[in-house]
């Protein structure tokens, strides 16, 4: 039996960037970053010069939330595993390509934004942080 509060939110961890990412994020959709905890916690024992970056962070746009973090010293981050994309849809095509263009800065374009055959606007990109997004309207 299917529960009906759920709430999906993505979360992406970034390789010590994610505060930036989260800014540059927050620049193009708009909205609010927050920062809830970085590995300054003892408990944490990050190396000092680590100690500024991202636990959990948080950015707030349009009813949605995105959650990120800075991987743990010495992890990897992949930026994303090739098989999720974050998928944002508009109502019309101008904020739309807008929106596409800022994403695709430094990054790599697959589908160009455009009436695509089914009917729809459509393209997807690879960010500069190796974030994978479709924009939609």
């Amino acid at each position: 039996m299917a529960t009906k509060d759920i709430d999906l939110i993505p979360y992406i961890t970034f390789a010590g960037n994610c505060e930036e990412a989260l800014t540059y994020y927050s620049g193009i959709l708009g909205g609010t970053v927050e920062i809830q905890s970085r590995y300054d916690n003892p408990a944490m024992k990050a190396p000092k010069e680590y100690q500024d970056k991202v636990l959990h962070g948080r950015l707030h746009f349009g009813g949605v939330s995105i959650y990120a973090s800075d991987v743990f010293p010495g992890g990897k981050a992949s930026g994303s595993s090739g098989d999720v994309a974050l998928s944002l849809s508009f109502s019309g095509p101008e904020e739309a390509q807008k929106i596409f263009d800022r994403l695709a800065e430094g990054g790599k374009i697959g589908v160009a934004f455009a009436k695509q055959f089914w009917g729809d606007w459509h393209g997807n990109l690879t960010d500069k942080y190796g974030i994978h997004w479709m924009v939609n309207c």
